[in-house]
């Protein structure tokens, strides 16, 4: 029997976001490559989106854009998948932009300034999740630099634990502050979550401790000078499992 999963793509206006996280795979070039696409608050399952209006890419190492089907799986969670042809870093992303107006009694319909000039107010939600997936032996850790509308990208990463991680937060590629980061260790009994906030360039240092999955939110809000909306509300999120040694487990 097939769960039917509710829809709960509006409620980002509340703090819901969408993860990728990885399956416990070994690739060579020429597999296909997969990720969980998922979402709710904080790292935390809460129904799924509405696929059609979010944009789901792959970047091999050289930055080629290969395509990414998606599958429901009656789960909470879709599997993505794209094939390769390198050795490397390949970056799966989702993007998400749309205007929401907040009407009087906390109702919210998306749409903008112009569709509903007496809403108390419009914003405009922008999101992003990426997650990497090392494809071979021999290729290099680093992640083309893919600019996104706003994105926490790690920098050469080396996903071991006890290995010091460097994160960018960006928006169309440039570096962007945060006061609102969540370091989230993903543990067995339920999420453990350290609030951060990046450095003046963007800049998010940490060390996992312990093999597993981890993953970081950063959220921040600023003012518009369109007429459609008077403030851009963007989340970015990456997801990583960390291993005691590098890429050893096996299909």
């Amino acid at each position: 029997m097939t769960t039917k999963i509710k829809d709960t793509t509006d409620k980002l206006v509340y703090g819901h976001e969408g993860w990728l996280e990885d399956y416990v795979f070994h690739y060579h070039a020429g597999d296909s490559i997969m990720t969980k696409f998922n979402w709710g608050h904080d790292m935390t399952h809460d129904g799924l989106p509405r696929l059609e209006i979010i944009s789901l890419k792959a970047y091999a190492p050289d930055g080629t854009e290969e395509e990414v089907t998606a599958k429901e799986t009656g789960k909470d969670y879709i599997d993505l998948t794209a094939e390769t042809d390198q050795e490397g870093m390949y970056l799966f992303t989702t993007a998400y932009d749309n205007c929401y107006a907040e009407l009087p009694g906390n109702k919210w319909k998306i749409g903008t300034r112009k569709d509903f000039p007496d809403a108390v107010n419009v914003g405009r939600y922008v999101q992003s999740a990426t997650a990497c997936v090392f494809v071979g032996h021999d290729g290099t850790h680093d992640v083309y630099d893919v600019k996104l509308p706003t994105s926490v990208i790690p920098v050469s990463p080396d996903f071991r634990a006890g290995h010091e991680l460097t994160f960018e937060v960006k928006t169309d590629g440039k570096p962007q502050a945060s006061d609102d980061v969540k370091f989230i260790f993903m543990a067995e009994d339920g999420n453990k979550v350290v609030d951060m906030k990046t450095d003046e360039n963007g800049i998010i240092k940490v060390t996992p401790e312990e093999p597993g999955v981890y993953g970081i939110i950063a959220r921040y809000v600023v003012d518009s000078d369109s007429e459609d909306y008077e403030k851009i509300h963007y989340t970015a999120t990456h997801c990583f499992r960390v291993k005691e040694h590098d890429h050893s487990d096996h299909h």
